[in-house]
């Protein structure tokens, strides 16, 4: 045995079930052991290293479990930033294993004399929690240990460790190199941060005293598994809930409370307004990001801010604020439950205005819906897909539009980790790799990708590993010959359709049918419920090649720009 096999046994340790990775080069030691083990923790070989990281992370969000991916030396290695950075940007717990040149190689590995050669760890250093070079077999346990430790600790996010060619190919006995583990730290969170008891007493007396609160719940909701205890809050005290994009699912939107996703970007107009109009907003597990708070405009300064955040850091970071506190979402939303357990609350005024801007989104969306073209519209197509999505199916969205058209269209039918976008680092050809994690991580139900025909370039590849697994997953892309953004926007600011933006009429059913799946092309508006109906029943991967209406948008602003510009 060689290093390669005390790796796999040190991963197997912390509860790893699947590494996503192209096989090759260097990392050839850890394959074979992988292989040899291939019933305890398997190997599963994507096309390109970039959606190594993105099924990883997918998996991680899925699973509440570490998401495992490796790359091999140089070219391999240098196409996993993007997605760590994703990850590190969504506090998505990634381990990226780096395989690298002979340590005797590297006083020459500059400028491409090694061959692949090039200084591979440093670009992850500004991108990652850590980065670990092993020098040594002998070091190889506390750094896979610490590793581990380290993604899940507090505010997770990815690491990366850096193992060269020899001292993966070294000879390994057993028993001198011994195999350990860090408790917990194969899932997220491993320990759950409770907050002071001070802080709980402050935010519980903001929220006590609000006449029109508000809850903005984020991705650390989702990363904390908080979905009950938020449910449970703010039913408690009768709040409204909007989440971020990334904060999707953790509130199901059918519930009375709910009032979708919060954005000047892609967000809903309830939601927004509802804000707007709140005396106190309290923050929840998420990070006042630019699109979410409307270029850091909401909340006002005449608003009332509390925040809740695992990341001390985060708390008050744009938004001053009246009370905060630091805590794991789901441990500290539970102590103000108890903290508010006499409090006797009275919003029914409250909540009747919500409700009216509530049904007046509802129904400006809900006709977008109904409306059957021709030309097929995405906001069509989202209610089609609704029809036959199920409480426990997973909706992947890949960057641009997608985001959008999942984010407000689409309902959470029931608290979870249900929903994955790529807000991070806005990442085009997430979707795809990323379902494949999160099929690997859910093995019932549906998982659905929703993607448009420029995002799905970057990962046409990867077809091919719905194939070869079986994977259940049906690709909806949303063919308009064009990126939609960019033909949208560069008309409203420039006057200009530059041809640059335009495709050619692709067939990606065709190409779909190429790779091993069974391929829909969807032209007609009465073709879409049989064809999504037909897929949903394969059991197998499928993709619909939807043509849609290139002049829908679900950006709020483009939205208003264009309905201003045809009334004219």
């Amino acid at each position: 045995m060689n290093t390669g096999d005390l790796l796999a046994e040190l991963l197997m340790a912390h509860g790893v079930e699947y590494v996503f990775g192209a096989i090759g080069g260097q990392g050839y030691p850890l394959n074979d052991a992988l292989h040899r083990r291939r019933q305890k923790v398997q190997h599963i070989a994507v096309r390109d290293e970039r959606s190594s990281a993105y099924a990883a992370d997918g998996y991680a969000r899925v699973s509440g479990k570490v998401g495992v991916c490796d790359a091999a030396f140089g070219v391999g290695v240098l196409k996993l930033p993007s997605g760590m950075a994703e990850a590190y940007n969504s506090s998505i717990p990634v381990l990226g294993i780096l395989s690298n040149a002979p340590r005797n190689w590297m006083v020459w590995n500059e400028r491409g004399c090694t061959a692949q050669g090039v200084e591979q760890v440093s670009p992850f250093t500004p991108i990652t929690k850590g980065t670990f070079r092993v020098a040594t077999q002998e070091s190889l346990p506390d750094t896979v240990r610490y590793s581990f430790q380290l993604a899940t600790a507090g505010r997770p996010g990815p690491v990366v460790f850096d193992i060269p060619a020899d001292v993966f190919k070294e000879d390994w006995d057993e028993s001198t190199v011994k195999v350990v583990s860090s408790p917990r730290a194969g899932r997220f969170p491993a320990w759950r941060a409770h907050p002071d008891p001070a802080d709980v007493k402050a935010v519980a007396s903001v929220l006590r005293g609000a006449e029109r609160p508000v809850i903005v719940a984020g991705g650390g909701v989702a990363i904390s598994q908080a979905w009950e205890a938020l449910r449970s809050l703010a039913e408690q005290l009768q709040i409204p809930v909007a989440t971020t994009i990334a904060g999707k699912g953790v509130f199901p939107d059918d519930h009375p409370l709910a009032i979708g996703v919060m954005g000047g970007q892609y967000g809903s107009e309830a939601a927004n307004q509802v804000v707007a109009a709140a005396d106190v907003v309290f923050l929840v597990g998420m990070k006042s990001s630019q699109q979410v708070t409307s270029a850091w405009t909401q909340p006002t300064e005449t608003q009332t801010v509390v925040h809740l955040d695992v990341d001390p850091a985060e708390v008050g970071k744009v938004f001053p604020v009246a009370a905060g506190m630091v805590a794991d979402a789901r441990a500290g939303l539970e102590a103000l439950a108890v903290a508010c357990t006499d409090c006797q609350v009275e919003r029914n005024a409250w909540l009747g205005q919500v409700n009216i801007l509530k049904k007046q989104w509802h129904n400006v969306i809900g006709a977008e819906m109904n409306d059957t073209g021709p030309p097929i519209r995405p906001q069509h197509l989202m209610a089609q897909i609704q029809a036959q999505l199920n409480p426990e199916d997973i909706v992947v969205s890949d960057a641009s539009f997608s985001v959008g058209w999942v984010g407000s269209y689409l309902r959470a039918m029931r608290g979870g980790q249900r929903f994955l976008f790529p807000r991070g680092l806005a990442t085009m050809g997430f979707g795809v790799p990323a379902a494949i994690g999160a099929r690997f991580a859910q093995q019932e139900g549906k998982v659905v990708v929703v993607v448009g025909d420029g995002s799905v370039t970057y990962a046409l590849g990867e077809l091919a590993v719905l194939a070869k697994y079986g994977l259940d997953i049906i690709v909806v892309v949303l063919n308009n010959s064009c990126l939609g953004y960019s033909k949208i926007s560069e008309m409203l600011n420039y006057s200009a359709d530059y041809e640059e933006v335009d495709f050619p009429d692709t067939d990606f059913a065709l190409i779909a049918r190429g790779f091993g799946c069974e391929g829909l092309a969807v032209r007609d508006p009465s073709e879409l419920a049989p064809a999504l109906e037909t897929a949903f029943a394969l059991g197998g991967p499928a993709l619909l090649d939807v043509r849609v209406d290139p002049w829908q948008t679900p950006e709020l602003d483009l939205r208003q720009r264009l309905a201003a510009l045809q009334a004219e």
